[in-house]
């Protein structure tokens, strides 16, 4: 990551499968980039927000998205200080990205249209999409031999942690 920067190229975050979270996506990339140049000091805290931040908008080459300011879409976060994760507060974004990640998320605004509230989603029914999830991964798995190239099963392709009883 730091060669990268160095380098004056851009990085993004971005989220597909692992993590299903976005804050905790911040927290495996600080992780990931410590291990991998065996310098605890780099990706800072800080440096790398301003990658999911910031560095996403200009991937996108969007500068209305990814800051707080005039002009920009107001898209916001707000986190609940009080949480017991979030304690103490002495570094806010630190302790939101290494302890509460989503769980201390409270209400989030996208475009200036709260779409979180109490951190319930407000936009979307989630029992409904949850048993859209649940029918899509079934025709997935139901079909995933045919698009492997090796003609594996599920099971074979992904086996389970802890196979579950018959």
């Amino acid at each position: 990551m730091t060669r990268y920067r160095a380098k004056g190229i851009n990085l993004g975050l971005g989220t597909d499968t692992f993590p299903h979270n976005f804050i905790d996506e911040m927290k495996i990339a600080i992780i990931a980039a410590r291990l991998m140049s065996g310098d605890f000091t780099v990706a800072s805290t800080a440096e790398v927000f301003d990658i999911a931040t910031i560095g996403g908008a200009k991937a996108l080459m969007r500068d209305d998205i990814g800051r707080l300011a005039v002009g920009a879409k107001a898209d916001v976060v707000l986190v609940d200080m009080d949480h017991p994760y979030m304690q103490p507060v002495r570094d806010p974004l630190r302790s939101l990205i290494y302890s509460a990640s989503d769980r201390a998320v409270r209400d989030v605004y996208v475009d200036g249209i709260q779409v979180v509230r109490e951190g319930e989603a407000l936009q979307i029914d989630v029992g409904s999409a949850v048993e859209k999830l649940r029918e899509g991964q079934q025709a997935s798995i139901s079909s995933v031999r045919q698009r492997d190239w090796a003609n594996r099963n599920i099971d074979e392709m992904s086996p389970m942690v802890y196979p579950l009883g018959e």
